[in-house]
């Protein structure tokens, strides 16, 4: 939907919530686990100014404050833009660019935080997937966002949409989140396969994230940088 209003002409900048998604889709085309009023499902839509992809890694920083400011959690980044608590995914972020009728390029950032799930509502996912309801550690928080689940995504939608507003002002402004992000990312000392420019498997140790957030990786060959694609922890 939100592709079709751009395409359209809706705006400069908005956002579109949805209460469950029955094709949600993450990265490498995978389905992405979306029940109704369980989780914040969110489409922000904003003028593409600069590298798409660095915005959406960014917009990981968003997600930080909103989960902090309604759960008290204290999320970290799984390179390029995953959220994790406890080691588990949280949220799953997708940057992806649409050129509008009038030629005009935008950046649809995609979120999917998974909020009130359950670990029995994960499945077979329970190892790997987590939700706000299960980092939280205030138990009389929750039990007063579960008195109004919609309400409270529809309030959290909102907040989230005004956070990133303000990243994507700032950063097309010049400034620089690379510090604060690198600051929160997991990835930073372990083992771990991506592909090559060539498009073959490489292994090595992420070392550093630069200023366009790329992953400096130390492999056998030399150092490496990645700028996109699939990135696996391995230790």
């Amino acid at each position: 939907m939100a592709k079709k209003l751009l395409k359209e002409g809706a705006g400069e900048s908005f956002s579109v919530t949805a209460r469950e998604q029955t094709s949600g889709r993450g990265r490498m085309s995978r389905s992405f686990f979306s029940p109704r009023d369980e989780g914040l499902y969110l489409s922000f839509c904003t003028e593409a100014k600069g590298d798409f992809l660095r915005f959406g890694a960014l917009s990981a920083l968003a997600v930080h404050a909103l989960a902090e400011e309604y759960f008290k959690l204290d999320v970290r980044f799984k390179w390029p833009n995953d959220v994790v608590s406890e080691g588990k995914k949280l949220c799953g972020i997708l940057p992806e660019s649409v050129v509008s009728e009038e030629g005009k390029r935008y950046v649809v950032v995609g979120v999917g935080l998974n909020v009130f799930e359950s670990a029995a509502d994960f499945g077979a996912l329970r190892d790997t997937a987590t939700s706000a309801r299960e980092c939280c550690r205030n138990n009389d928080l929750i039990c007063a966002f579960l008195q109004d689940k919609h309400g409270i995504l529809l309030d959290m939608g909102v907040r989230l949409t005004e956070l990133l507003a303000r990243l994507a002002e700032l950063t097309a402004g010049g400034e620089d989140f690379s510090e604060e992000y690198r600051s929160r990312l997991v990835t930073l000392g372990r083992k771990v396969r991506f592909s090559g420019e060539d498009g073959k498997p490489r292994e090595g140790v992420a070392e550093d994230v630069t200023r366009d957030l790329a992953l400096v990786v130390r492999t056998a060959e030399g150092t490496e940088r990645v700028r996109w694609g699939e990135v696996v922890h391995l230790v």
